[in-house]
């Protein structure tokens, strides 16, 4: 009988901290990976007194279970970081064209039209190169524009030659 209640205090401590840790994960994408792995454990603390009485074949399975549960563990850390560097790849696009949309509006803002602009950042967002391509009626009326529009970006982004582009 306190074999069996020393089993149900155990397997309810074991609860209260994993939910514990549930609760304190940072980021809501990684809760759902700790539930499944509290629920695993769970599982297995659960099982583990009849596993006992099965003897060594006992044993063996949940050792094989076991691995079978880290190298799933391993492919999902993976998987997360894949899905990881993937939001940062977006949310840097995202930034790019922000960028390239304030870049046309402040050209706009000083008499030159712009029909597009692309702006390449770098790991620390800041800016690596802009290419920007001129409304074709303005440059045939205005063969200065695109001094003033090289001469806009040096003044606003603090950009040498070799990182302007313009068409």
């Amino acid at each position: 009988m306190s074999t069996i209640l020393n089993w149900i205090k155990e397997f309810l401590i074991l609860y209260l901290i994993l939910t514990i840790l549930t609760q304190l994960a940072a980021a809501e994408e990684y809760k759902k990976y700790l539930r499944f792995l509290s629920g695993m454990i769970l599982m297995l603390v659960l099982v583990s007194p009849m596993l006992r009485l099965l003897g060594s074949e006992g044993r063996d399975l949940v050792q094989a279970s076991y691995e079978r549960f880290w190298s799933s563990m391993d492919d999902v850390s993976s998987q997360a970081l894949q899905i990881g560097r993937l939001q940062e790849q977006r949310q840097m696009e995202k930034y790019e064209q922000a960028a390239a949309s304030a870049l046309i509006a402040q050209a706009k803002e000083h008499g030159i039209a712009v029909s597009r602009a692309s702006v390449s950042l770098s790991d620390d967002y800041t800016i690596n190169s802009v290419a920007v391509w001129l409304d074709a009626q303005q440059k045939q009326d205005d063969p200065a524009v695109r001094d003033r529009m090289e001469e806009l970006l040096q003044q606003l982004y603090q950009l040498q030659e070799r990182q302007i582009f313009i068409d």
